[in-house]
């Protein structure tokens, strides 16, 4: 409790107080139960609330960020088994075994149950719902209405208590945790919800013990979880190792490329890009410098001015990133935002010279996040500029070496979110210690050559129409049509 911030500590007393409210009524209310009632539903609780405390212990990891657990769904067939206040003292049967050790933590996730459960079952009931405590004589559909509608609560009531307490405490723009955990899990949590209708239909067929089956569907897919789970860590493993690589050869990019990977994802939740694009630009991001392994370390670290064929080496490294991450198949669409980040709306970028549309948008984006982040960190020749300085030269460059709609974007997105910059103490010291380039050719106020070399783009045509035939492969081969 003593690291929350004053808002916070104030938000939590308001939701534990209502939850408390919410427990004292449900209690009553069972209470009041005619002696004949009151042992089914004593027995529901009796025999939901170790299942729902089983099921915080199955949750599994998808990401980092995101991690999947049964508990929801027990607490929706808790009401739709025994209305409101079952499913409010079921979801605070957690609060003695919940392996979050922090207080504050223990009373808002308990709390966060009881107000799921209080506003699902109370809207079922309100439309009409019925108990599934006892065996149901076949299931009308007539009930799935107030079934999706309480479950759309629940999601609701789950998602702005999440806010309240990240806007609060995090101070995390609202707008933000809106975009990034909300509308992009609504689908798959929906779906992941509806377990719980089906563990009441089981309960008003052969009670508990029906009910109880479905935790092993639910085992089956925690381990499917966590081998995905696995999987993602060892790509994320394999990009890092490909990162630090190219950091020990360019110190100047310490850093650089997860916040241009940062930037390009900030731009494309403003375009509204899809949830999948936006992991694989995630990647190209991260990745879109990672051909420097292809150029010789003493070019890149060179302090000074570059000889026409030490330049001609750095115009390479798009086409040696694509290549060099062209067999990991996760990648994919990656490949083009790596291959054309230095391409230019006129046609006077590298190494292909494309211009307008024909620049892949993966490109389009990282090409401006590429020139954001350059220009707002410190280099041996000048200072980072200031972000409405930088902002305005990317404005006065849009529609020449950038997309405007990608400029635009760009600029949106810093206004809903904050943006750090490149420590410049760190940069100063690297300087320092092991010398800098002092050019920078993702800056696009340098005074660099932009004329693609004929033989890189020659090199990169080809690399592109492999990439392109290997891409169509695939496609066929994923529709079955080819092998």
């Amino acid at each position: 409790m003593q690291q929350l911030r004053l808002a916070a500590k104030v938000y939590l007393a308001v939701v534990t107080a209502g939850a408390l409210a919410a427990l004292i009524a449900a209690v009553v209310q069972i209470v009041d139960y005619s002696g004949a009632d009151r042992p089914d539903y004593i027995r529901a609780v009796l025999v939901l609330s170790p299942i729902f405390v089983l099921s915080i212990y199955l949750k599994s990891s998808m990401t980092q960020e995101i991690s999947l657990s049964a508990n929801v769904p027990i607490l929706i067939a808790a009401y739709l088994i025994g209305g409101w206040s079952v499913a409010c003292l079921v979801g605070v049967s957690a609060i003695v075994l919940d392996r979050h050790k922090a207080p504050s933590r223990l009373l808002f996730n308990n709390a966060q149950w009881v107000l799921m459960g209080l506003a699902g079952g109370l809207i079922y009931e309100a439309m009409g719902g019925i108990e599934m405590m006892q065996p149901l004589d076949g299931f009308d559909p007539k009930y799935l209405v107030p079934i999706v509608v309480s479950i759309v609560a629940v999601i609701g009531v789950n998602a702005a208590l999440m806010l309240g307490i990240l806007a609060f405490q995090e101070q995390i723009n609202p707008g933000t945790i809106w975009r990034s955990m909300v509308l992009t899990s609504v689908g798959p949590y929906f779906a992941y919800l509806t377990l719980g209708l089906l563990m009441a239909v089981l309960w008003s067929i052969g009670g508990g013990f029906a009910a109880a089956l479905v935790l092993l569907p639910l085992l089956v897919a925690r381990r499917a979880f966590n081998q995905y789970a696995e999987q993602r860590e060892a790509y994320e493993s394999t990009i890092r190792a490909l990162v630090q690589a190219v950091e020990t050869k360019d110190h100047y990019t310490r850093g650089h490329s997860e916040r241009v990977s940062r930037a390009s994802v900030l731009i494309a939740r403003i375009l509204k890009m899809r949830d999948d694009r936006v992991e694989a630009l995630r990647y190209a991001g991260i990745l879109h410098d990672v051909g420097k392994l292809g150029v010789p370390t003493r070019v890149l670290q060179k302090t000074g001015p570059l000889s026409d064929m030490e330049f001609a080496a750095i115009k390479r490294h798009p086409r040696n990133g694509t290549e060099m991450v062209r067999g990991i198949a996760f990648l994919e669409e990656a490949y083009n935002g790596i291959m054309h980040h230095h391409e230019r709306l006129d046609g006077r970028g590298y190494p292909l010279g494309l211009a307008g549309h024909d620049i892949p948008e993966f490109a389009r984006i990282i090409a401006v996040a590429d020139a954001f982040d350059s220009m707002t960190s410190t280099r041996s020749y000048r200072g980072a500029r200031e972000i409405p300085e930088a902002l305005h030269e990317l404005e006065n460059c849009a529609g020449t070496q950038f997309d405007p709609a990608m400029v635009r974007a760009l600029v949106a997105a810093l206004q809903l979110e904050p943006w750090t910059v490149a420590a410049p103490a760190e940069q100063r010291q690297v300087d320092v210690e092991l010398g800098s380039p002092s050019f920078d050719h993702d800056d696009p106020t340098a005074n660099l050559p932009t004329e693609p070399d004929p033989q890189i783009a020659a090199e990169a045509e080809l690399a592109e129409r492999r990439n392109q035939r290997l891409l169509h492969r695939r496609d066929v081969t994923r529709r079955g049509g080819w092998t």
